[in-house]
């Protein structure tokens, strides 16, 4: 064992430096990333189903900013009003039935 303290231990900067929380790159998620944006894109699902207000992309189009959605789009989603009204539970079951 060493008698010198670890207070006094000299580190590299390298070694010092606090680990970064995020992710290590992976060309898998970036592939998982790509075909989500793809998937939603071609189902227009969620912020695709609006057009773009800042790039003007069309609703089913992805935004000139790869793999991102712009905020407006996302807004513009949100402040969308709903266009199916939920049917309730008892209402689907009874029209399933046959008399």
């Amino acid at each position: 064992m060493s008698t010198t303290p670890a207070r006094l231990v000299r580190q590299s900067p390298q070694s010092s430096a606090p680990i970064s929380a995020a992710l290590p790159y992976s060309w898998g998620f970036d592939a998982m990333l790509d075909a989500v944006h793809e998937t939603h894109r071609r189902f227009r699902h969620g912020a695709y189903a609006v057009p773009c207000p800042d790039c003007h992309a069309p609703a089913g189009e992805l935004c000139l900013a790869r793999r991102s959605v712009h905020s407006a789009r996302r807004q513009a989603h949100r402040d969308r009003p709903a266009r199916n009204a939920q049917t309730p539970v008892t209402a689907a079951v009874a029209s399933r039935r046959s008399y």
